[in-house]
Parts: structure tokens; sequence; C-alpha cells
């Protein structure tokens, strides 16, 4: 890689570290961006930047990790990140003192400036104890809200089929309440009581 190349993969590094986030730790935008990969081509004319080979975006807590990393500027701004992988991964703590949200797709697309995920290909979402699956999940990251769609009629092989899948923890029962004077031993109450 020439020292041009190198201007130019660092420019576009940090146009994604720069770019806000509505609903994101406010932190996470605070910190530096690292990308990480085996092989790295930047094409300033097309506007874009691809990473291949083990690639490993961070910036925070948001995390991407994929085969292969694509990212497309829109006026000198980062637009879209595609992540493609067997599965790619993307995980943030979308607000402090929340579980971490943990993405999993063959496809993810992360909309920077819409602050959306579509995940694409044995779509999987977990935040905590709640899982959700399905082909494909639109994730909105700032009303943390998600749409999850089945199987299509097309579908590649490898994908799931069926319907959505969504597994939310039980809830939980307050413990039943001791009988009075459980936590005294019956043989300690005959020793205490007088004796005729």
């Amino acid at each position: 890689m020439n020292l041009k190349n190198l201007k130019e993969l660092l420019a576009l590094s940090m146009l994604l570290a720069f770019t806000s986030t509505a609903s994101a730790l406010e932190s996470d935008r605070q910190q530096p961006l690292k990308i990480v990969a085996d092989t790295a081509l930047i094409d300033e004319k097309d506007g874009t930047a691809t990473y291949t080979g083990n690639v490993v975006l961070t910036q925070g807590t948001l995390r991407i990790a994929a085969d292969s990393l694509k990212i497309r500027t829109d006026q000198g701004k980062v637009d879209i990140v595609m992540a493609v992988g067997q599965p790619a991964l993307f995980s943030q703590v979308p607000e402090p003192n929340q579980a971490e949200v943990i993405a999993k797709a063959k496809n993810i697309d992360y909309l920077v400036r819409d602050q959306k995920l579509l995940l694409k290909r044995k779509a999987s979402i977990v935040q905590g104890e709640n899982i959700f699956r399905g082909e494909e999940i639109v994730y909105e990251i700032q009303s943390q809200r998600l749409q999850a769609m089945g199987q299509s009629s097309d579908p590649a092989q490898g994908d799931i089929k069926g319907r959505v899948e969504m597994i939310l923890p039980a809830a939980a029962e307050p413990a039943p309440a001791p009988p009075p004077n459980a936590d005294t031993n019956p043989a300690q109450e005959e020793e205490a009581s007088p004796k005729p």
C-alpha cells in the first residue's frame, strides 16, 4: 500500500469515527475507530473502502466482525457499512446500564445516518435473555424496535425455513412466603418450652 492510499484510508476512517449516532453510548462517538483486516482497497472516486479477511471494526462499545466489510460514503460522510460473513456480527451497548445488543446474519447493512440495521439470511438479535430470529430483521437502533420476517419465496440453501422465532425469558415469580416460625427448629421449641 502506498502513502497516498494510506492517507485515504485514514481519512475514510476519520469520517466514520466522527459520524454521529443518536442512541449509542455518547462515549462511543468520542472513541477512536479501529479497523483491522488482511487487505484494504480504497476507491476515492467511487467513495468506497473495502476490507477483506478477518475484518474487525471497533469504536467504543460498537463492534463489527466480518469476512468482508464495505464502507460507502455520501458527500464525504459514511452512509452505509456492509458486512458479509458466516455469520457477520454487529454488537453495541445501546445505552448505559443496558444489555449489549448482539446481531448476527450472513449479510448486515448498517445504515449509519438512519441508525438502522438490515440483517439478511439467518438473522438473529440477542439482548440479555431476549432472542429474535428470522430470515430478515430490520432493527432501528435509536428506538430499539425491530421487525422480523420469515422465509422468502426463493430461499437460498442454508436459509432459515419457516416463520419468525422469538424467545423471551419467563416472568420471575415471587418466592413463596415462608410459613410462620419457619426459622425455628421444632427440636429447639421443645427444649425451650417448660416441662410439666
